[in-house]
């Protein structure tokens, strides 16, 4: 079964699979509100004319958003907001070329709301890239995850920001960073600034934060078996990235997405 297409301004949602394709879109900004209850699936792609993405998760639903990047995007936000005993999965397959800016910020809202959000990124030949993840634990009992994984090469340059902010009355929320970026060559050049604001003191943070080069471990193990050297950063790659293929359904997405790092590397 095919997904729901979403191409108004103002949408109001349930139970389903849909696709935002910015190319059907008659407004760079569109809103969605999903109803209470609701399990959707949510692909977005060719999002290089949406500046502006509004979405409320509504009590006791379940939301997977899945986003490919293969074009450029200039200063694209994204805002969502989650609600009572509600769920965000965010995946972000990020495979653009020379420029992206993107913002995306998340408000736990109502206590028990949850989000978890994957990033994995490409950055090759000239790529300049900002991938800004913002968290707000505003209600009590809520859930918060950023990960994000990046291969840096060439002359490229990527720079990860991810703020997780616990407010004042928000007791017993979690709040978790990890970012792992594998730098390729010298003129690379890539970054991460995990921030933590924490307002409250009964509740669990943590970050991680680690940029540096290929394991020379493994590319030794990989070329002592007779690989090139060439062919064995790209099996590494391919370790790194191809796990942000779980956030996708139809396999022809990821088929799509498989050819976007192939090409890519």
């Amino acid at each position: 079964m095919g997904r729901a297409i979403i191409s108004n301004i103002q949408n109001t949602i349930s139970n389903g699979d849909y696709v935002i394709d910015g190319l059907l879109l008659a407004s760079g900004k569109i809103e969605i509100e999903i109803e209470v209850n609701s399990n959707c699936d949510i692909l977005l792609k060719n999002i290089i004319d949406v500046k502006e993405l509004n979405i409320v998760i509504n009590r006791d639903s379940n939301v997977v958003l899945s986003f490919i990047s293969e074009d450029e995007m200039n200063d694209s936000n994204i805002n969502i907001t989650v609600k009572e005993n509600a769920t965000l999965s965010g995946y972000f397959a990020d495979f653009a070329e020379k420029t992206l800016n993107l913002h995306c910020k998340v408000n736990l809202a109502e206590p028990g709301a949850s989000c978890t959000y994957r990033v994995a990124s490409l950055v090759a030949g000239e790529d300049r890239k900002l991938v800004d993840i913002s968290i707000d634990h505003i209600s009590p009992r809520t859930y918060g995850k950023f990960d994000c994984y990046g291969i840096c090469k060439d002359k490229g340059k990527i720079v990860v920001a991810g703020t997780s902010h616990v407010f004042k009355g928000a007791v017993k929320s979690k709040a978790q960073q990890n970012s792992k970026i594998m730098v390729f060559d010298e003129s690379s050049d890539a970054s991460t600034k995990p921030i933590l604001k924490i307002d409250e003191n009964d509740l669990e943070a943590s970050h991680g934060s680690v940029v540096g080069k290929i394991n020379d471990e493994h590319l030794f193990y990989l070329t002592s078996r007779g690989l090139s050297e060439e062919v064995a950063k790209e099996l590494i790659t391919w370790g790194y990235l191809r796990p942000i293929l779980d956030g996708f359904k139809e396999e022809d997405v990821k088929n799509h997405i498989s050819s976007l790092i192939e090409r890519r590397m």
